[in-house]
């Protein structure tokens, strides 16, 4: 039996179970196995890629647009703090869905994303084009997007189950957001690690963010990963409702972003930021920018 395996198969898992006649296990034993090059390929399986390998370079190869910066996917960004790449992708859940909308600018003004489902940084020079097959190896599960409708009270229960660990588990479960200003403390203890949450407005002549009402619906874009209930995000699968599917998979929508905002530009923009030592710090990877409100009041839950 082969159970599981890390990125790209770099690992399997081998499990051997031993069954009494009432086909309970009496015995087990098990190790994971390096899959690196003194292993053989198989050549039957080889032969058998080759027969679809032309149509999937082809569209690997088809150019999705072009991006101005370098979308930064890293696992030390977007499992543990604001990241651009996140950014780009709620943004582009939001303003899709907005571009379907006919009452108001939208009536789903809040994008969510796990920080798991980015595999790997996009960096489009010299040529600033990016393809079908990057897109793909960033998002690479299928993930379909969808909307839902959540309490206030929930969503900040969610974003506290996104901080709950501090990046100390192998999960991806800390949230990218778009509409959303969320100020975290990791000194609280899990599940109290939410200082503040700012929405966005959908039915709106002007977007602004107000403190989240606790008792109001709100409209949220997310993949179905996560309102099926992944990563820890229970909440997300019980206490949410109005479940809408698109026929569209999160690379269809982050595609479709890209060729409409040509070249893509997306940045830092102190959507999500925490507190130390009483004062907020916004985080990026390759810099730090730090904002000293030595006067701010923090408003708890």
């Amino acid at each position: 039996m082969l159970a599981g395996s890390t990125n790209h198969t770099f690992l399997s898992g081998r499990l051997n179970l031993t069954f009494n006649d009432n086909g309970e296990v009496t015995a087990y034993s098990g190790q994971p196995v390096l899959l690196e090059n003194s292993l053989a390929e198989d050549e039957d399986i080889l032969n058998e890629l080759e027969i679809y390998r032309p149509e999937v370079d082809r569209v690997n190869n088809l150019t999705a647009g072009a991006l101005q910066v370098t979308l930064d996917g890293s696992t030390a960004s977007c499992r543990h703090e604001e990241c651009n790449f996140g950014n780009l992708i709620t943004d582009a859940f939001v303003l899709y869905m907005a571009n379907q909308s006919a009452e108001s600018w939208t009536n789903a003004p809040i994008g969510i994303a796990n920080g798991g489902t980015i595999r790997t940084t996009i960096t489009p020079y010299p040529s600033k084009s990016v393809s079908r097959g990057e897109l793909l190896a960033a998002l690479p599960f299928g993930n379909q997007v969808v909307s839902l409708k959540i309490k206030g009270k929930d969503l900040v229960q969610t974003l506290e189950l996104g901080i709950r660990s501090d990046g100390e588990t192998s999960y991806g479960e800390f949230l990218q957001v778009s509409g959303l200003r969320v100020v975290y403390d990791r000194s609280k203890p899990p599940m109290s690690r939410v200082v503040s949450v700012k929405s966005r407005c959908g039915n709106c002549d002007v977007p602004i963010y107000k403190d989240i009402n606790l008792s109001m619906n709100y409209t949220i874009i997310l993949q179905d990963f996560l309102a099926d209930g992944n990563d820890g995000h229970y909440i997300l699968k019980e206490n949410t409702f109005d479940r809408i599917s698109t026929d569209l998979g999160d690379v269809d929508v982050t595609q479709w972003y890209i060729q409409n905002y040509n070249p893509a530009f997306a940045e830092i923009q102190g959507r999500i930021s925490f507190v130390t030592d009483g004062e907020v710090q916004i985080f990026s990877s390759k810099k730090l920018l730090f904002i000293a409100l030595s006067c701010l009041t923090l408003n708890m839950f």
